[in-house]
Order: C-alpha cells, then structure tokens, then sequence
C-alpha cells in the first residue's frame, strides 16, 4: 500500500524520522553529497513555491541561502527539523529526501550508497519498509522506498508524467527522449508497453497520474481537449492536485484551448515558442537538473 501523501497521515514515524536524520546529520560526509546545498533541496522541495521566512527574499530558496550559504548563521539541525519542517512533510517527501541522498548524482561512490542504505533500512524496517534497488542509470544503481512486502512505492515512481493526445505525439517524442537521456524518470506511454501489458487501462492510468509524480507535464491542444483517454488522465492529474495542495500540474500550450478543470490564471509554457530541446530545458530546470 502506497504511503499517503498527506503530511497528517505518516506511516514513517518521527522516531524514525529523527534518527535517520540525526545520523546524517551528525556523519563526517554531507548528505547533499557533490551537489551544493541548495541544487540537492531543490531535487526534494518546491523551494521556489515556498514562501520566504525572511522579507529580504521572495521564496524559501532566496531565505534558505542566505542563511545556510551566505551567512551560515543556521545549522542543519535548524534547517532540516526547524526550517523544512523535514518530520512533519508526507511521507512521499521524506522517501524522496532519501532516495536523493543516494541517488549517483549525489553520491557516486558506491561504498558509501551501500553505507546509507544501510543506515536508512535499518531504520525503516521498524515501520514496514525498506529502500531497494529499482533500476540504473548511467550503469549505476537507483534506489526506492517501497513497502517491505516489494508493494506499493512510497516515494515518486515517476518524476515526471506526461499527458498529451496522440495527434501531438510527435512533439511530446522529442521532449521525452530528452528527458530520459538526462536520467528523469518519467511516465511515457511509448516507454511503458511492458508495464501496461494486461493492465486495466483506466485504473492504472488513474494510478499514475493521481499517484505519486512530482509532476503532471499537460499538453494542452484541441486534440487534448477532445479525447477519452486525455480527459481521464486530466481528471485523475487534478484529483492529486487538489488532494496536495502543491505545484503538480504543469500546463504546456500548443494552442489556446480553454481546459475544463485549469485555472485560466495558472502559468504555462507556450510550445509555439520552443522547440522539443528548448521545452525539455525548461523540465530539467524546473526538476533542479543539470542542464543537457
């Protein structure tokens, strides 16, 4: 059973929280490994859309850097517990803090991922989960937090989904290639023919776009607006939007079709003026990812 995304409904407790994060914190090597402070939080937080704690900055990146950065007048402990309320966030959030911790962008030493994997099983194990292996990239190794019973992902399976209509597929191609090559892991019909092979299409297509993603790329068309199975993936996008309350839906235009559902206020990314390669950079900053 996936772990709920609502910051109320914890299944990894603060006991758990506290010592997997104490450890980190108290260990000779960062836990943001060869990434800067800032470029690893943004893997795991909407910084840009949270809110500043300090006048002198628009959002948590601006108050978090000076503080951590500029002035190093915090501590982890008060960035982490304090700061990014890191034992109150959903349990989605808190796997996706440990994955990236050993993710081989972050850590590319494989001695000290087997290290905190260990650390964070060790710890995990007394609330029903455990962090395994799910895949490579580049050859190594990427790991998830799933339930100990091998069901049920707790963290993001995806980090990005996309939404489109067939008559558009060719654009959404190229963006998509782009983003696998720059190691995103991303829902893309085309690359999932395995996976929905027998699979109940509209409630396993509900699953991914109302699960666990970080994003919902929306490729807004007249040929989007008119289709079954866009306007069930769009339905399924806007449930979690509302069930988080965070930046989930990301609108990108081909055209100026009204979508049911959008708030016309919300900002999107206009196709008319980028290229597949120009759009995918737009995804990868968005994500907090070196640049292609």
């Amino acid at each position: 059973m996936p772990l709920s995304s609502d910051p109320k409904k914890h299944r990894i407790t603060e006991i758990t929280r506290r010592d997997i994060v104490d450890a980190l914190v108290l260990g000779k090597e960062s836990f943001h490994g060869r990434l800067d402070l800032i470029s690893f939080l943004k893997r795991v937080w909407p910084l840009g859309a949270m809110p500043s704690q300090d006048s002198r900055f628009q959002d948590a990146e601006g108050d978090i850097w000076q503080h951590m950065v500029n002035n190093s007048d915090w501590d982890l402990p008060e960035l982490l517990y304090r700061r990014l309320g890191i034992t109150d966030i959903s349990d989605e959030r808190f796997a996706r803090f440990l994955e990236t911790c050993v993710h081989p962008l972050v850590t590319p030493d494989p001695k000290r991922i087997n290290e905190l994997v260990t650390l964070f099983n060790e710890a995990l194990k007394n609330d029903g989960f455990v962090m395994r292996s799910s895949g490579h990239i580049s050859g190594r190794p990427i790991y998830k937090v799933l339930a100990a019973a091998g069901t049920g992902g707790v963290g993001h399976e995806y980090e990005i989904v996309l939404s489109f209509a067939g008559e558009d597929r060719d654009y959404v191609e190229g963006v998509a290639s782009i983003l696998k090559a720059s190691g995103v892991s991303l829902f893309y019909d085309a690359y999932e023919e395995v996976t929905l092979w027998g699979k109940n299409l509209t409630e396993h297509l509900h699953q991914v776009y109302a699960g666990s993603a970080r994003f919902c790329i929306m490729f807004i068309s007249r040929h989007y607006a008119e289709k079954v199975w866009p306007s069930h993936e769009r339905r399924s996008a806007f449930e979690k939007a509302v069930e988080s309350k965070e930046e989930y839906i990301l609108p990108a235009r081909f055209d100026d079709t009204e979508i049911p559902g959008l708030y016309k206020a919300t900002v999107y990314a206009d196709l008319r003026k980028k290229t597949p390669n120009e759009f995918a950079s737009l995804v990868l900053q968005k994500l907090g990812r070196p640049q292609f």
